[in-house]
């Protein structure tokens, strides 16, 4: 009697068939929580069948909020203004991107272009240096245009700023009229940085070979350098 009570509250009669009286928890619309017909189930208390339950509530309620609501929300705030505002965005983006790149390759373009220019600046370190440079440079380009230089002397050094300094000096010689153009010539592609910065012609009228008196002034690009008092200066 025992066995058959427990059969039928188990909800198994005699001969095997099996009679399910319980509500199912899909067919049952009137059950308000979800009825989980397992034996470990039915051995916890209330109040852990009411903890596990909001669990279960909880998670699917999550499952639905990030899978089904949220992605509908996303979808449905993408209205044409929003996606032409942020189609705005990445053009600006976009553009923003090539200007950048172009201004490197300026800038990468600059930097090789003031490495040439400064290969043409004098070499020497000091004043006293860079005018006997100065000399020398403009001693030899006369030289090759077959001119004979009658003084030469150096003026100053003149600040340019930005790190640079002009080393100026006076030349006076004469010559016939197409060695003076070739000789300017000779200065304006010299491969160092030479300037002409003043040019006094005279033709004498008691010269029989039409020779010029010519005074010119020469400058020649070089770096700032200092000063003998600043070098002493520094030294003490």
């Amino acid at each position: 009697m025992a066995v058959d009570s427990r059969l039928r509250r188990n909800g198994v009669q005699r001969g095997g068939s099996a009679i399910f009286n319980r509500p199912s928890p899909i067919t049952d619309r009137k059950s308000a929580i979800v009825f989980l017909p397992t034996p470990m189930f039915e051995k916890l208390s209330r109040r852990d069948r009411i903890a596990l339950t909001a669990a279960a509530v909880a998670v699917a309620l999550f499952m639905l909020l990030n899978f089904g609501v949220f992605p509908l929300l996303e979808h449905l705030g993408s209205s044409p203004e929003v996606v032409q505002q942020k189609e705005g965005e990445l053009r600006r983006d976009m553009r923003l991107l090539a200007e950048t790149q172009l201004e490197r390759t300026h800038f990468s373009a600059a930097g090789e272009r003031l490495k040439g220019l400064e290969a043409g600046l004098l070499e020497s370190s000091s004043p006293s240096l860079a005018n006997a440079e100065w000399q020398r440079l403009v001693g030899q380009l006369a030289d090759s245009k077959g001119i004979e230089l009658g003084s030469s002397e150096a003026l100053r050094i003149q600040e340019l700023g930005a790190g640079y300094s002009l080393v100026t000096g006076r030349v006076q010689f004469r010559c016939r009229l197409d060695q003076l153009v070739d000789f300017l010539v000779a200065l304006a592609t010299s491969p160092k940085l030479l300037s002409v910065t003043g040019l006094t012609v005279s033709a004498p009228q008691s010269d029989t070979q039409g020779k010029l008196i010519v005074q010119l002034t020469i400058g020649a690009a070089t770096r700032t350098m200092k000063q003998a008092k600043d070098e002493a200066a520094e030294t003490h």
